[in-house]
């Protein structure tokens, strides 16, 4: 498995990565479309779209992303390559949501992210799933174990990159979405993992399946508003999941959880330089 992904990665076609031109770039939202915003539901807070103001110019070199999420074959590969042990393996437990309830359940993890009947439909399907469970401090480890395999750049998105691929790909932003109402739960694991099977299209997983994790810290913007959660706490996390309220997947809309954070929910796809 391992030689299969570092032929990917050599390859300079377009089958697994997105060549995304750059540019400058208009990023972040105006805090006054925020404020015109009508939120429907508790599940998104007027803080967080705050913490994707102000809108402003950046310049994005080019780059490759890849065009689905770190598949569970793929991140089985490093695993038995290094050895390494994920957060949600060293500690003995990962997170797990059934019916709209958080549960901190013990003997989670990528192998058996669900805890039920869904572990085994993600074993059969590894190949085209995306990898459950992994917290930032596993992608990050995943993108330096390819980077030394392959010698080439490989890392997390940042969040200018990650908005930018989300311009190019077509992801609304905050003011676009009419819709204000919650996606529905799934309560069967086993269909929650039936539903992201279905929403990759001949491998392209597109954004707002699971959340992405990016590079940065969740801090302010150049001329943002404070806020009590910015620092070197939180990661970011970008695009929304299945389950999400539509304004989570809007592409400047910013999610943060600590390093170590893992759930069924949580993704990641690479960039390579």
């Amino acid at each position: 498995m391992k030689q299969r992904i570092i032929e990917r990665m050599a390859s300079d076609g377009d089958e697994h990565f997105f060549a995304v031109p750059g540019g400058e770039m208009q990023l972040g939202a105006d805090e006054a479309d925020i404020g015109r915003i009508t939120i429907n539901g508790d599940s998104v807070k007027r803080e967080y779209l705050l913490s994707a103001a102000p809108r402003r110019s950046e310049h994005v070199a080019p780059f490759r992303i890849g065009r689905s999420l770190v598949s569970r074959e793929d991140f089985s590969a490093f695993i038995d390559d290094t050895g390494y042990r994920t957060d949600a393996e060293r500690e003995g437990w990962a997170w797990i949501s059934r019916d709209g309830m958080w549960e901190k359940r013990e003997g989670l993890s990528w192998r058996n992210p669900f805890g039920g009947a869904a572990d085994e439909f993600c074993a059969e399907h590894g190949g085209q799933l995306p990898v459950f469970q992994a917290s930032w401090n596993d992608a990050a480890a995943f993108c330096r174990w390819l980077s030394n395999a392959t010698g080439k750049r490989v890392s997390l998105p940042d969040e200018g990159q990650w908005e930018t691929f989300g311009f190019f790909r077509g992801v609304p932003g905050l003011v676009e979405i009419s819709s204000r109402e919650s996606s529905p739960l799934f309560s069967d694991h086993v269909a929650y993992c039936a539903a992201v099977l279905s929403a990759i299209d001949g491998g392209e997983c597109p954004p707002g399946v699971l959340w992405e994790w990016c590079l940065d810290w969740f801090d302010a913007y150049p001329g943002g508003r404070p806020h009590r959660e910015y620092g070197e706490v939180y990661k970011v996390l970008r695009g929304g999941s299945l389950q999400s309220n539509p304004l989570q997947r809007a592409r400047e809309y910013r999610f943060r959880r600590c390093p170590t954070a893992r759930s069924p929910y949580y993704g990641f796809r690479i960039i390579i330089g």
